[in-house]
């Protein structure tokens, strides 16, 4: 309540006087408090000493990191930026129903004000209901089965990676590439159908992202809510591309980096953000180049699939970066150890998989377009029998999502 508060004097602020440096001012404000929950308590320690050192005390507080700040802090940017570039000012009550709507509370998708408002002020129809029971089942399976063993298996290996030749250390960073997308688009399938229960359709989030031929094609098809946010309020600001390509490959660097450091404190997060800025920099000189790796699909999409799971070994160990290099020494070290038939089979399974991926672009729509030829009485006993199988197999003890922590 008290922060939509200030944010509704913010855009009254802006809307009033509309001045540049008024709506640079609430914006710092903003993100300020979003770095104050975020990495205080990270800092604190250092803060500590440095006032020791002083003969001074620091107070101590214990802080609590709000749930979903940095989406809500994300949605509120989205509403100011409205009310300064178009003049459209929401009520109190509309904002707070903005700022606290549910399903993209925890962790996403992040929802433009405009694209919100504009479906707040249509009259409500309820006719997805296929659409929402394929939403829920999927994002059940995705999370519940899917994610789940896969991160039993990836974390048995990653967690101790001097044990395990380089056949079973590449396959676990596969398994949690596969756990993470199947883990934030689970848990997006699952929001986007409480959401269509309200009435409302929240915005693109995943676009199948490894099928991506280059790692530009990989971030427009990846987390798309924060990766146009990203681009619209980051990159394009400081300039874009349309500075010459050296303050271009700044502007990337910098939105990555920031990004990086958006997922946590931790210096492995911003070697994560700037290896994919780097990538994204190299994809840009290659353009210049004119050799672009969309002429080869094939080999594009290896490529970039196997760099997306070389970044995502410092996603996994984000807490540490010195165990992200203990798991490229065990790479290194246990290279030649013979791996048992078991381990080929599973590393050739993760082949299969990834040739069989694009299969899978419209299965979606095929499943609604199967449910949607199913008798109306027929289906309660399918759905009913799918989640038995579902929670028949499901492992022991579910772990949050991923995502959540951010």
């Amino acid at each position: 309540f008290i922060y939509t508060f200030f944010i509704h004097y913010f855009a009254l602020l802006i809307f009033v006087r509309r001045k540049r440096y008024i709506f640079a001012t609430c914006i710092a404000f903003i993100i300020l408090n979003l770095c104050f929950f975020k990495y205080f308590p990270s800092i604190k320690g250092s803060v500590d000493e440095i006032l020791n050192f002083f003969g001074l005390e620091f107070l101590n507080i214990d802080l609590v990191l709000p749930i979903g700040i940095s989406f809500y802090t994300f949605t509120s940017i989205t509403y100011l930026v409205e009310v300064y570039q178009k003049r459209r000012l929401e009520s109190f009550l509309n904002l707070a129903t903005f700022l606290s709507f549910f399903p993209t509370l925890l962790s996403g998708p992040i929802m433009r004000s405009s694209f919100f408002f504009e479906q707040a002020y249509q009259k409500r129809e309820f006719k997805h209901a296929n659409l929402i029971i394929i939403l829920l089942v999927f994002g059940i399976v995705k999370k519940v089965l899917i994610a789940n063993y896969l991160g039993i298996y990836a974390k048995s290996i990653l967690d101790f990676p001097q044990s395990y030749n380089f056949i079973q250390l590449l396959s676990a960073i596969y398994a949690y590439a596969i756990q993470i997308y199947c883990d934030f688009s689970g848990y997006v399938d699952l929001v986007c159908a409480f959401a269509l229960m309200l009435g409302f359709t929240l915005p693109s989030n995943f676009n199948m992202p490894y099928l991506a031929k280059n790692l530009k094609d990989f971030w427009a098809r990846w987390h798309i809510s924060l990766s146009t946010f990203i681009r619209d309020y980051i990159y394009i600001p400081l300039g874009g591309n349309r500075k010459g390509m050296p303050r271009t490959i700044v502007n990337i660097l910098i939105a990555f980096i920031l990004s990086g450091m958006w997922h946590g404190n931790t210096l492995a997060f911003i070697v994560w953000g700037l290896l994919h800025g780097i990538g994204i920099v190299f994809i840009h000189l290659l353009a210049l180049s004119k050799f672009s790796l969309q002429k080869i699909p094939a080999l594009g999409r290896f490529l970039t699939f196997q760099f997306v799971c070389f970044t995502w070994i410092f996603f996994y160990y984000s807490k540490n970066l010195e165990d992200a290099i203990e798991y490229f020494k065990a790479c290194y070290y246990n290279f030649f150890q013979i791996p048992s038939y078991n381990d080929i089979y599973m590393l050739v399974a993760f082949g299969v998989l990834f040739m069989i991926y694009p299969l899978f672009i419209n299965f979606k729509e095929y499943c609604i377009k199967i449910l949607n030829l199913t008798p109306f009485l027929l289906k309660p006993f399918i759905i009913a029998f799918i989640l038995l199988l579902v929670f028949a197999f499901m492992p022991d003890g579910i772990p949050d999502f991923i995502y959540s922590s951010f």
